[in-house]
């Protein structure tokens, strides 16, 4: 294999797929990248087994071939390459030597046998989805396939991830359920202390009819950083959806999906509420970040106290005899209401609401009952729900 690139173009591929390979691994032939030449095409692949991901480029080939490339070692010379310039990758084929040729001089390692890399069904034996981009165009629905424009899928990725659970003996709470129903699609993770529904919204159908996935949050997370338009579709085996696979720009993501039952979250969302704060959103953020300051380490207690369109914030710690209170306006008439969180989770609901919003609209039920957090009133897009603690 021999041919010359751009760093910087390199670089980004290098980028895209370097995400799939771990770390260290039981398999060391994992811990390379899978480089293929044909023609001008260079094509890259990478796997943990769980999430594998497979982008191509552009470069000027010389000679076409196939070597395994250690990951690890190739990202950080071309990180300290800077960048900068062209350079020449040249592999042997018989003993699979790696040289690496730039105005800086040459670098070598060594390779391996490509024949030795895992098979990868469910990349190879799929396809990309045939779907018509037209939003109006309805025969799109009711398949096991979608597409999703950038700003959509790093909205519902952003929205969700935040509160996926780390509870590994509960890993259904570890991803994000998608649930398709034809004309919208809801995103929703929870840690069970607190819930995220991200809704994205179609005027006519063209999701599939009745489907739910759980994606996993390694998954998710690469989800918010894609640079292109999306297709979603699915790998079945014996009729049951393995993997999921996402087809965006020049690169293939294909992951696992999480073989669970997802909690019935939406017995947790209260139907009505007895009473709504309409607050300022930065103006709250900023007051819960400053008296968090002074709460206990071990609660992240903050308290709320609601009184004639005014919110008192309180922080505590005892032990530590530090303390603080902050009042800002609200829109609040009703009767005196008082309720405590851990400052954390109340600061990633907010921060997450979108920025456009200068307002919040918080709905309370009882004092041992969640509260609902959405940009306002009546906007159904993103609701976000925190357990409240028990006050000291």
């Amino acid at each position: 294999m021999k041919f010359s690139a751009n760093l910087s173009d390199f670089n980004k591929i290098l980028q895209k797929t370097l995400p799939a390979m771990p770390r260290k691994s039981t398999i060391p032939i994992l811990e390379h990248l899978n480089f293929s030449l044909t023609g001008n095409r260079l094509r890259v692949i990478a796997t943990d087994q769980d999430i594998t991901i497979m982008s191509m480029m552009n470069v000027d080939g010389m000679e076409d071939g196939n070597v395994l490339v250690p990951g690890k070692r190739l990202n950080d010379i071309v990180r300290a390459l800077e960048n900068k310039g062209t350079f020449e990758f040249h592999s042997n084929e018989e003993n699979f030597e790696i040289n690496i040729i730039t105005s800086f001089g040459q670098y070598g390692m060594k390779g391996l046998n490509p024949g030795e890399y895992l098979d990868l069904p469910e990349l190879f034996q799929s396809e990309k989805p045939n779907i018509d981009t037209d939003s109006n165009n309805e025969k799109n629905a009711g398949s096991k396939s979608a597409f999703f424009s950038k700003d959509e899928i790093i909205r519902l990725a952003d929205k969700t991830y935040f509160a996926v659970s780390t509870d590994e003996f509960r890993p259904a709470m570890t991803g994000v359920l998608f649930q398709f129903r034809e004309t919208y699609v809801n995103a929703v993770s929870t840690d069970s202390f607190r819930l995220v529904k991200a809704v994205c919204k179609s005027d006519k159908p063209k999701y599939p009819i009745e489907l739910n996935v759980i994606l996993p949050s390694r998954t998710i997370d690469l989800l918010r950083k894609v640079d292109n338009d999306l297709y979603m579709s699915f790998i079945e085996n014996q009729k049951k959806i393995t993997h999921a696979r996402f087809d965006f720009g020049e690169t293939i993501l294909i992951t696992r999906v999480i073989d669970e039952k997802f909690p019935p979250y939406e017995a947790v969302i209260p139907n009505e509420y007895k009473m709504t704060v309409k607050v300022n959103k930065s103006d709250f953020l900023s007051s819960i970040r400053r008296v968090s300051i002074f709460t206990s380490n071990i609660s992240n207690q903050i308290k709320l106290e609601l009184e004639n369109n005014q919110i008192s914030i309180t922080g505590e710690d005892e032990d530590s005899g530090s303390k603080a209170i902050e009042k800002i306006s609200c829109d609040y008439n009703q009767d005196k209401y008082l309720i405590g969180f851990n400052f954390k989770y109340l600061d990633d609901a907010l921060h997450n609401i979108d920025e456009e919003n200068d307002e919040v609209a918080i709905s309370f039920t009882e004092q041992n009952r969640p509260a609902i957090i959405r940009a306002s009133e009546d906007s159904d897009d993103l609701v976000m729900l925190i357990m409240p603690v028990r006050l000291n």
